[in-house]
């Protein structure tokens, strides 16, 4: 999975101050040919740009560009513009037009690539991108996009070769550097991708993006008091941040800190509501401190978000059923099996409530589709046969236990159980053999008092 942050870099914005970043555009060529209002009108489009305006900034590249139509760093721009507001296609048209009028624009191509990578065309955008590194072969961000694309395209060696080279270019370039870690990540090479994510964050210790990749990371290769650490950085110096949030939170909960992994998604929901993980984090947490309204609550408000979530639906059955609602709870637990009716734990839950309810049908039912798609499962055969004695089906219960106890010879239960069944069909010598074995495996298991007159 990509993380954010890794991408903006590789587009270098035509004929304008990058800092360390990118190059810098001629304009000597330009300011030749272009008049000084188009000039003008590219600049403060590029102002507006660099503002987070890319829509007013489309409006005065256009004009730039009705003043002079040959203007390939107006079109270039304007094709940065439009990228940023998701129109993918005019943006490749106007790079393409673009690098007509100055082929030798390793920027644009650059760019061009970006724009291809976002229609997914991966094989024109790492065209366009060993193009761009043909006119400059030292062009750090070149290589960024390129591992990039590479990395979609499912090439990660490759990806990780065109990071380093990258990063060969430009020591302090952050987002290869970033890029690389999580390509190493993703190749599960955690200690290099720990040294890697170390190295950005030597250079930049507030950068907050790589810090969340850094702790993403860690919590994958299972570090998580060091994951934890992390998270709470980012939190303390962005406390806005709801990803950041859940993922502690969600760490927390699975260390057992209960108290503040719930602090953290509840905050978490409070920046962004609409994080059903979250919402089912939370309810597990709650039901795990037995707050069965507050984890009810939590579950259907996820559900709400992710309606077809048959694992949620299962929970929430079961945060019911152990607030004795049993009937909600058969409900949930028929939702869960509308979309995955081959889940064994909501059969077998959907049975043990359905028992509650005293619809014996139902749960018989429910437990004979469990050992149909479970043949070898103990515990089904041992419900079943419990079932099937409560609607006085005597027989078909001891055939139920048998197979049960010989699934599982151990199973105690089932021997008490069949032996009462045997005894209830008379059958008492066998019945006697039963109870014994049943106490020899568990002496909680007695026979009954009048057990030893038959």
């Amino acid at each position: 999975m990509r993380v954010r942050g890794f991408l903006k870099s590789a587009l270098c914005i035509a004929a304008l101050l990058c800092l360390s970043t990118c190059e810098i555009a001629s304009w000597a060529q330009s300011r030749a040919t272009s008049s000084a209002e188009a000039v003008t009108l590219n600049n403060r489009g590029l102002e507006l740009y660099q503002k987070g305006k890319p829509e007013e900034a489309i409006a005065l590249f256009r004009q730039a560009l009705a003043i002079n139509t040959e203007f390939p760093e107006a079109l270039s721009n304007l094709g940065l513009a439009l990228d940023a507001t998701g129109k993918d296609d005019e943006a490749v048209a106007d790079f393409e037009q673009a690098m007509k009028l100055k082929p030798t624009d390793a920027i644009t191509e650059s760019n061009l690539g970006f724009a291809l990578y976002h229609q997914k065309k991966y094989a024109d955008a790492a065209a366009a991108y060993q193009e761009s590194l043909a006119l400059n072969p030292k062009f750090p961000q070149a290589y960024n996009g390129l591992g990039d694309v590479l990395f979609a395209s499912g090439k990660t060696d490759e990806a990780i070769a065109a990071y380093r080279k990258a990063i060969q270019l430009s020591p302090h370039y952050l987002d290869a550097m970033n890029n690389l870690a999580a390509a190493l990540d993703s190749k599960h090479q955690w200690d290099e991708a720990m040294q890697v994510y170390k190295q950005a964050l030597a250079l930049s210790p507030n950068a907050l993006d790589i810090r969340v990749n850094y702790a993403a990371s860690l919590q994958r290769a299972k570090r998580k008091e060091e994951a934890i650490s992390n998270y709470r950085e980012i939190v303390s110096a962005r406390p806005s941040d709801a990803h950041a949030r859940f993922e502690l939170g969600s760490l927390l909960y699975l260390e057992g800190q209960l108290d503040e992994a719930i602090a953290n998604l509840e905050k978490s929901l409070a920046l962004n509501s609409n994080q059903p993980e979250a919402e089912f984090t939370l309810a597990h947490a709650y039901q795990d401190q037995n707050k069965l309204a507050e984890a009810i609550d939590a579950y259907e408000k996820g559900l709400a978000l992710h309606p077809n979530d048959a694992h949620a639906l299962y929970n929430l059955g079961n945060a019911l059923l152990a607030n004795s609602d049993a009937g909600e709870a058969a409900d949930s637990y028929r939702k869960a099996l509308e979309i995955q009716p081959d889940f064994p734990e909501a059969l077998q839950a959907l049975g043990a409530a359905l028992v509650r309810t005293h619809d014996l049908d139902g749960a018989e039912a429910a437990f004979r589709k469990l050992v149909a798609l479970e043949p070898q499962n103990a515990e089904a055969q041992f419900n079943l046969g419990n079932v099937l004695f409560a609607k006085k089906h005597y027989q078909v219960a001891v055939d139920s236990y048998r197979v049960a106890i010989l699934l599982n010879p151990q199973h105690a239960h089932a021997h008490y159980n069949l032996a009462i069944a045997l005894a209830t069909l008379k059958q008492y010598d066998e019945a006697r053999k039963e109870f014994s074995e049943a106490h020899r495996l568990d002496p909680n298991f007695t026979p009954p008092k009048d057990s030893s007159k038959h």
